[in-house]
């Protein structure tokens, strides 16, 4: 895999997620898209395991810099790993079923991206459920939360349609050199 191209790609990706998708926001209570979670299915099927889960280690701690969480007194702060463990169990189950799909179909992109981006957001609600029984001053609501996030990964695997082709179209540039076995495709 050319890391030069994963980090411009990542780079632009969440330059889209931090500006233009606040305008994809349905409705008040900030359910996003992500544009990071699609590149993360897209390297998880196509690339070697490695590199795979270091790019999702890489684009979890970015991702974990990049959202802040409000305290009670309305102060913030960063917390580093929900993300990334997140983005990991991503990974892992595309591994699981990477060679029982078509990889190169805009479907595979939109179930995965759904049910990838559904496993992200429950690891990431757990982890900050978990950390509020102590003592923590991060305003959270768990159910609130996950029903937010669960619709939010409703619409990254609806955005995943547009991000598929571009994906698909850029493939050769991300240099993938090793063949992922598949159970039901012959290899060229």
């Amino acid at each position: 895999m050319n890391w030069f191209v994963f980090a411009f790609v990542s780079w632009i990706g969440f330059g889209i997620e931090r500006s233009l998708l606040v305008y994809f926001d349905a409705g008040q209570g900030g359910v996003l898209p992500s544009v990071i979670l699609p590149l993360i299915v897209f390297l998880a099927l196509h690339a070697p395991k490695a590199q795979s889960l270091w790019a999702a280690i890489f684009l979890g701690v970015v991702a974990d810099l990049l959202s802040p969480m409000v305290h009670v007194d309305g102060g913030a702060s960063t917390v580093l790993g929900p993300h990334a463990l997140g983005y990991l169990l991503v990974c892992q189950f595309i591994f699981a079923i990477r060679g029982m799909v078509i990889r190169r179909n805009p479907l595979t992109m939109v179930v995965l991206s759904f049910f990838g981006a559904l496993i992200a957001q429950v690891v990431i609600v757990a982890i900050f459920t978990i950390r509020g029984f102590g003592h923590d001053p991060i305003v959270w609501n768990a159910a609130g939360e996950l029903i937010r996030r669960t619709l939010s990964a409703l619409y990254t695997g609806l955005g995943a349609i547009v991000l598929s082709f571009i994906f698909f179209a850029l493939e050769p540039v991300f240099g993938f050199h090793s063949a992922v076995p598949t159970r039901f495709a012959r290899h060229i």
